[in-house]
């Protein structure tokens, strides 16, 4: 699947260079936003890859992509702070989450917020979906946004370096990455499974 999407981008290589760090910033907002729309996987080694054409500056694209991820992850983050935690509380129950989950998660994020979003940019799946549960979370935006920012920060530069330092062949290395997303895919499904599954029997985790 990665290798088809990074020969539909590589095709658009001109777009990309065409459309400069301004394109590059709202790309790199919408990989965010739209959570796997646009993989980072695929965008970000297209980018190296233009730097190692000379297009682009290694550094200057490094900057521009960690701001605009860090800006679509804000965003991201405040649209389930408000109106997300609004719907939650008032139509959880439909989706089996309860206001004592909610209340459970918002503890969570108090003492763990930090290491959660922080640590969860390096899992698989974790890291396109940090900010929701934060977002429900109320977690502090300028506490979400630092460790945001410097989680995020060593997985861009990985995936820009392998597009500028391997070109074409880094769809091949990203396709390892691609089994540990989906390992990490077929784990989300298990827990959502048994989480379904103990709420159903009324003897959920957040009640023990």
């Amino acid at each position: 699947m990665y290798i088809i999407l990074f020969k539909l981008g590589e095709s658009s290589l001109g777009w990309l260079a065409s459309w400069g760090y301004g394109g590059m910033l709202v790309l790199s907002m919408l990989d965010r936003v739209s959570i796997a729309l646009i993989p980072a996987e695929v965008l970000l080694p297209l980018y190296g890859f233009l730097v190692g054409q000379g297009v682009f500056y290694l550094w200057s694209t490094f900057a521009v992509i960690s701001i605009g991820g860090v800006l679509g992850e804000v965003l991201l983050f405040l649209i389930f702070m408000r109106g997300g935690r609004l719907f939650m509380e008032r139509y959880g129950k439909y989706f089996l989450v309860s206001k004592h989950d909610l209340a459970h998660l918002d503890r969570l994020f108090i003492k763990y917020g930090n290491q959660l979003v922080f640590w969860g940019r390096f899992l698989p799946v974790a890291r396109a979906i940090v900010a929701i549960p934060a977002g429900l979370a109320r977690m502090p935006l300028g506490r979400f946004t630092l460790y945001s920012f410097l989680g995020m920060m060593p997985y861009n530069f990985l995936l820009v370096l392998l597009g500028d330092k391997f070109g074409e062949h880094s769809v091949v290395i990203n396709s390892y990455i691609s089994r540990l997303d989906k390992i990490g895919t077929v784990l989300l499904l298990l827990f959502i499974a048994w989480y379904i599954y103990r709420h159903l029997r009324k003897s959920h985790l957040t009640h023990e």
